[in-house]
């Protein structure tokens, strides 16, 4: 069987210690890249919402919305990875996404998206992670190329701790 997901990045160690064969991914249209995330930590899809506006607050962070009866951070995952940036326009939309260290103050994160995502299934002989220090950035787990398209990996634990100490 496969170990996907327990793969060494280098300098950040293994992603997870339990083996899959594949791993339902989804592709998630930032900027000027595309983020790589399992299926299962993404919550919903939502339309774009405007958030309510974060006052006094890093530029990343976008705001706050309503969604489920719950009031999540929105966050511009380019500009907390040292990226570049894009527009929101009437095509955005904001993935939900599962924090992972059971946080009940911060079980989800909204990260903003340039468009619907796409489903994707990754083995081990589709992925290729790249080492490149040159190219480290907060918030990046890894840098991967899948299937000939250059992907990164987001560090949702990072975040979750970034937000935690804005007290979000």
């Amino acid at each position: 069987m496969a170990n996907v997901m327990d793969m060494k990045i280098p300098g950040k160690g293994s992603i997870k210690k339990e083996q899959y064969e594949t791993v339902h991914c989804l592709l998630l249209p930032l900027n000027k890249e595309i983020a790589l995330l399992p299926n299962a930590s993404v919550a919903e899809i939502i339309p774009f919402t405007e958030p309510e506006s974060p006052g006094d607050a890093p530029e990343w962070l976008v705001g706050k919305l309503n969604w489920r009866d719950r009031r999540i951070p929105l966050v511009m995952f380019e500009s907390a990875s040292d990226g570049e940036a894009g527009k929101i326009h009437k095509n955005c939309r904001i993935a939900v996404l599962n924090t992972l260290n059971g946080n009940s103050q911060l079980p989800y994160i909204g990260i903003v998206t340039q468009g619907l995502p796409s489903l994707q299934i990754v083995r081990q002989n589709n992925i290729q992670f790249s080492d490149n220090p040159a190219t480290s950035r907060q918030a990046v787990k890894a840098y991967i190329n899948l299937n000939g398209t250059a992907a990164i990996v987001p560090d949702i634990d990072e975040l979750e701790a970034r937000l935690t100490r804005l007290h979000t």
